[in-house]
């Protein structure tokens, strides 16, 4: 039994080709622009289609086609030198609107899969990293069976682990600058320590002197502390 042929909107499983695929490139483009800037309905637009594109008068008409200077095989495709709205509506749905839903589907699934890669093997802040990996992954999955289409995925996972080596080599980076500021901290705070020692211990021997009361016992404090000498033996 024969499947069911694809209401307007619905996806299909191979590209089909369409008559308005043989006209030029421009007449595309002067559809998607009377349809997406112009806000043209496909009835007008088919309208616009059978107008001419000059004159008599040598002047520029409302017409988008000029149908005299197309090959003869694709004049024969339009005999009534006009686009049916039918047409147009069919030929945008396949060839842009759809390409268009694949496109953000493909983008979704190539940032789940950047985000599951990512975190993985990232610490920090890992939203560019991401972003650069799904890009890549965009061009993976969007790539054909063919040798061509298996060549380009190929690289395109190639530079996909570049992107996560580098990035993995970054978070090193990171990392160990933060474990350097931590021991420069400890440092510090060790430092702050000893200078509030010394200060606490120059302030109780500035009492002691002024009552004649130092003993050998505080000159070895002040030794080992601040020096790291080793202490003297009494009456030396």
């Amino acid at each position: 039994m024969p499947k069911p042929r694809p209401k307007t909107g619905e996806r299909r499983e191979t590209r089909q080709p369409l008559k308005i695929d043989r006209l030029p490139p421009s007449v595309h483009d002067s559809i998607l622009f009377l349809r997406n800037v112009r806000g043209k309905t496909w009835q007008e637009i088919e309208a616009l289609s059978a107008e001419p594109v000059k004159l008599e008068d040598g002047s520029k008409g409302d017409g988008f086609i000029d149908w005299p200077a197309l090959d003869f095989k694709v004049l024969e495709l339009f005999p009534d030198m006009r686009l049916p709205h039918t047409s147009l509506h069919r030929w945008y749905d396949l060839r842009v609107a759809q390409v268009q839903r694949q496109v953000l589907d493909s983008s979704i699934q190539a940032r789940k899969i950047a985000e599951a890669f990512v975190r993985g093997g990232v610490e920090g802040d890992k939203e560019g990293v991401i972003n650069a990996a799904r890009d890549q992954l965009m061009s993976v999955l969007s790539e054909d069976g063919t040798v061509k289409g298996r060549m380009n995925a190929a690289k395109g996972l190639i530079v996909l682990a570049e992107i996560m080596q580098s990035a993995r080599a970054n978070d090193i980076k990171e990392r160990k600058v933060q474990a350097d500021e931590r021991k420069l901290k400890l440092l510090e705070a060790r430092e702050a320590r000893a200078i509030r020692k010394l200060a606490e211990e120059t302030e109780r021997l500035t009492k002691k002197a002024a009552r004649r009361e130092i003993t050998v016992e505080d000159i070895n404090r002040i030794r080992e502390r601040t020096f790291g000498l080793p202490p003297v033996a009494k009456g030396a």
